[in-house]
């Protein structure tokens, strides 16, 4: 079970904030959401549903849950850092695509045009990172479980998304 004041602490720890800092200066090309704390409930919230779902998988398979205290341990690692501005450029890099029902939703729901839903949809918030950092743990730990959850979550291409992570994994850790 996560707890939720775990992940707010980590959301709100100094190596989070100083490699997400570290991210925005060394990136300037992409563009960041103010810090704003109104935003805390949700990202908790986020954190907590992503590590559920990839701890109800690493249990059905005997494998030990994710800890926080496991996440805290790659924010100092460089190859870590590497691997999260290397994974911002490449989403950033990536188009996208909105089919005939999402484009619905996104005019009469989100009441935001089409780019302006591409432009939120790339720009980026702390949470990137402790997503990243729970990506990483299973991409060293158990990679199967991260596949696992992209064919979870119903992704249209799940094989060739943990290719590509897999494979920046790989070229980060050298």
């Amino acid at each position: 079970m996560v707890n939720r004041i775990e992940i707010e602490r980590l959301l709100q720890s100094k190596k989070m904030k100083e490699l997400w800092q570290t991210i925005q200066q060394e990136l300037p090309q992409l563009h960041f959401y103010e810090e704003n704390d109104s935003w805390e409930e949700a990202r908790i919230d986020h954190l907590e549903n992503y590590i559920s779902e990839c701890n109800t998988l690493l249990c059905k398979c005997n494998f030990q849950e994710i800890s926080i205290k496991d996440l805290y341990t790659y924010l100092s690692s460089y190859s870590f850092e590497v691997f999260c501005k290397q994974d911002l450029l490449e989403t950033e890099n990536t188009e996208i695509v909105i089919d005939e029902s999402e484009r619905e939703y996104i005019v009469k729901e989100l009441e935001m045009s089409e780019d302006e839903y591409k432009q939120r949809c790339k720009t980026y918030d702390i949470l990137e990172v402790a997503n990243r950092s729970i990506d990483y743990y299973l991409l060293t730990k158990h990679p199967d479980i991260l596949l696992e959850y992209y064919k979870l979550q119903g992704y249209e291409e799940p094989e060739q998304m943990f290719k590509n992570k897999m494979k920046l994994y790989s070229m980060c850790k050298r």
